[in-house]
């Protein structure tokens, strides 16, 4: 049966999703996911901004019901709408519940490195507030306004150096020891303002993976942890490696000298070294 209208993705405020996905529907919450079988289902009801979703189930057994709340009006009705057009025929008397797979979302490693920034960063701003809170203490303003807004930039650049000295030394290990393979480019995205061609290849389990690399052709090459195939490095060239490297030695140590000055100043503040300030 064709689909007459297209089928939203609801999202909650929760951050939870339900989505169409050819023959079932995920819903994917934080800490789990549940793939709900067309086969399964008897029918979609959408009642004002919530979603009820009712299984079907032998004669005289409650159906049982998955429930999606807090979600737009205009979209659950139109959800509801479309998936109910496409249903498939299926035994009256079927226990769609038996159908219903629950798999438990353990956080990625992009969501550990989201979540590991945003602790680092407010630790940073803690901290370069609490010194220049000190510094402004010993009568030293100036330089205390300074170190509040020289000392976080710092430590940016530091981080970030650290991190491109971790993904170079990642890469390193993956040239060495890693499985090669060629992906394929299916379309672009943006990181930090800069635009990245967004790929996907193949691991040797047959699981299609994504990856972004900055490149505009069509194919790169790139290279996956046997272990892990989530862990992938793009094959460069060896001048775009050393120019990696480059970067990367020079926003770590550009940021190391910084944060040293903001901690001399404010040493030196302490000490009265800076009186006319």
């Amino acid at each position: 049966m064709s689909i007459t209208s297209p089928i939203p993705v609801l999202r909650a405020s929760d951050g939870a999703l339900l989505r169409f996905d050819g023959d079932a529907l995920v819903l994917h919450r934080k800490t789990e996911e549940v793939r709900i079988p067309l086969l399964a289902i008897g029918c979609i009801r959408s009642e004002g901004r919530s979603l009820a979703v009712e299984l079907t189930a032998p004669s005289g057994m409650v159906p049982a019901m998955h429930r999606f709340d807090d979600v737009s009006e205009a979209a659950a009705d139109l959800f509801a709408e479309a998936v109910n057009a496409v249903l498939p025929e299926r035994p009256v008397s079927a226990d769609g519940s038996k159908l219903v797979t629950t798999r438990a979302v353990t956080e990625s490693q992009e969501e550990r490195d989201k979540r590991r920034r945003r602790w680092w960063g407010t630790a940073v701003v803690l901290v370069c507030a609490g010194l220049a809170a000190a510094v402004a203490a010993h009568g030293v303003w100036t330089l205390a306004f300074i170190i509040m807004l020289i000392g976080p930039v710092g430590a940016l650049l530091t981080v970030i150096g650290a991190d491109m000295m971790r993904l170079r030394y990642r890469s390193r290990y993956l040239l060495r020891h890693g499985v090669t393979v060629e992906a394929r480019r299916v379309g672009e995205t943006r990181i930090l303002g800069g635009e990245f061609g967004m790929f996907v290849y193949t691991d040797m389990h047959g699981v299609e993976r994504s990856v972004n690399v900055k490149s505009r052709s069509a194919t790169v090459q790139v290279v996956y942890h046997p272990d892990k195939p989530g862990m992938v490095t793009e094959y460069g060239s060896r001048a775009s490696r050393a120019s990696d490297t480059v970067a990367a030695l020079c926003f770590l140590v550009f940021g190391l000298i910084v944060d040293a000055t903001v901690i001399g100043v404010a040493i030196g503040s302490f000490q009265g070294m800076y009186p006319g300030y």
